[in-house]
């Protein structure tokens, strides 16, 4: 995908009323990269890498995924009670693994916003996570700050975070461990 095509997306999204935090999130970047691509403020954009998810939109070729991350997970943890989805885009994944898991979905909204000093919030419709063994589902992990997010809000409800699981990990850092499928590195 060309820059042009990503500016013209961002500026859409934002027409619409999202968040640079939320358009970041809807086009797969970190914030800076979304930030730039709406104020184009240097001449040279952040260092980031742009994945498209739509082939991916498809349920069944999005259930292949989900039993490839499911298998990664089994083969090193048997004692899942939980999957965590991340809104929004984790969120048909993590329903997935859950299932192939039979664990609990639980739903996670991160907070969209930097000037506030508040975390996102778990749904009540689903799942708890107070004293479970949890597994955090997404999409991508670009800098770690929504995935550090959750593993704190979930230790704060005792519950205990055992890995992440994502399909591509561009390089962010947390401290739990992750199984990626994909995991994309800069040289």
């Amino acid at each position: 995908m060309r820059i042009e095509s990503l500016v013209e997306k961002a500026r859409r999204l934002r027409e619409k009323g999202l968040t640079t935090e939320e358009i970041a999130d809807e086009l797969n970047v970190s914030f800076e990269t979304a930030m730039w691509l709406l104020t184009r403020a240097t001449e040279t954009p952040p260092s980031d890498i742009y994945v498209e998810w739509k082939n991916l939109s498809k349920p069944s070729r999005l259930r292949l995924v989900a039993l490839a991350l499911s298998d990664m997970i089994m083969e090193k943890y048997s004692d899942v009670d939980v999957v965590v989805g991340i809104a929004t885009s984790g969120i048909p994944l993590a329903a997935m693994v859950a299932e192939e898991l039979s664990a609990e979905l639980a739903i996670y909204y991160p907070r969209k916003s930097r000037e506030e000093v508040r975390e996102g919030t778990f749904s009540e419709n689903f799942a708890s996570v107070e004293g479970k063994n949890c597994v955090i589902v997404d999409d991508v992990i670009s800098t770690g700050r929504t995935i550090s997010e959750v593993v704190k809000v979930i230790s704060a409800n005792n519950g205990k975070v055992l890995c992440v699981a994502v399909i591509a990990n561009k390089g962010g850092r947390v401290d739990v461990p992750v199984l990626n499928l994909l995991k994309i590195t800069r040289i």
